[in-house]
């Protein structure tokens, strides 16, 4: 669908040239052309718009490159424009806002190949590139103290908040489930679910950290990054080996590099989770086979390079552990 976008868009600026060369012609030719030049101009509006859902769709083109696209699109219409302008105005014809016309293209198209240049370029997230390169984790980093209502397993917790005792679901981490009630217990759950324990109960003071997206999941569970006397638990499980970077919703990814860093040094180094034979999903351990013939992938990065557009349950690829929202498709 993606690389349809991209085609789409280019078609349509091809169109949109082809339009405005038929309208000049009749034109000079004393014929009907503005029908053809007001054809050309929504064209390539929705070339442009094309592009920028082939970009936000597609991750091998990054958003810098999408952009500085866009911009020679406008850049194109302004040219357009003025070329206009100029056969009017030869002509002695009436080329009132056409100047001011082509200057508004004109400073879209700079504005979108000036962005073009500081973005990330970041193409397997496009959202997060956009969050990176405009700033939106300054919104982020505030603290809020809360304590332990009750333990629930490795990567949740319920904290007294706001008046009441509620779920915690620690931000981009999973750990081993302890007592799934469809898969049951899985390696290392209790360890995982030990060790959190033991980290909220000697530490003196536990803060809770928001991202800047959605606060709460489906299940009305709080997403945040958990700190135990100033260290955030979801990094300390994540480096151990006893809980793997997963669950990655934008804009809600701060501190995803921080914790794709420690997982990084965790399996360099075979603790946890990484010492095991397969991946602790239990149905990867049953051997569940991809269409590539090689085994169950570890997370949605190493699934989206054989399908794209993610897998429905029933799917030899599909696993529980990389459906988020549980909707019955991974990866999507």
């Amino acid at each position: 669908m993606d690389l349809l976008f991209l085609v789409l868009s280019f078609l349509a600026a091809l169109a949109a040239v082809v339009v405005f060369g038929v309208g000049l012609f009749k034109y000079v030719g004393k014929g009907k052309h503005r029908k053809a030049w007001q054809m050309s101009l929504m064209m390539i509006t929705a070339a442009s718009v094309l592009v920028l859902m082939a970009t936000l769709m597609d991750a091998g083109l990054s958003l810098g490159t999408g952009f500085m696209v866009m911009g020679v699109y406008l850049l194109s219409a302004a040219v357009g424009i003025l070329l206009v302008y100029i056969v009017k105005k030869a002509k002695n014809d009436n080329v009132q806002g056409y100047v001011r016309y082509a200057a508004i293209m004109l400073l879209g198209a700079v504005s979108l190949m000036m962005i073009s240049l500081f973005m990330t370029d970041n193409t397997e997230d496009p959202v997060r590139e956009i969050n990176e390169t405009f700033g939106s984790e300054e919104e982020t980093g505030e603290r809020i103290p809360v304590e332990v209502a009750s333990f629930v397993d490795g990567d949740t917790t319920k904290f007294h908040f706001e008046g009441e005792a509620a779920s915690f679901r620690y931000l981009l981490i999973d750990t081993p489930e302890t007592n799934h009630p469809r898969i049951g217990e899985q390696p290392l759950g209790k360890e995982a679910s030990a060790r959190t324990k033991e980290l909220l109960e000697e530490a003196e003071e536990i803060e809770v950290e928001f991202d800047v997206g959605p606060r709460q999941d489906h299940y009305g569970r709080y997403l945040a990054y958990v700190y135990a006397d100033g260290e955030m638990v979801n990094e300390i499980l994540v480096r151990e080996g006893l809980a793997e970077v997963e669950y990655i919703n934008p804009p809600n990814t701060t501190h995803l590099d921080q914790l794709e860093e420690a997982e990084q040094e965790a399996e360099a180094e075979g603790l946890g989770i990484w010492s095991l034979e397969r991946p602790y999903d239990s149905e990867g351990e049953e051997g569940a086979e991809s269409e590539t013939g090689s085994g169950a992938f570890r997370n949605c990065t190493e699934l989206r390079e054989v399908h794209p557009d993610g897998v429905a349950e029933g799917h030899p690829a599909y696993t529980l552990q990389m459906d988020g929202d549980r909707d019955g498709m991974a990866c999507e």
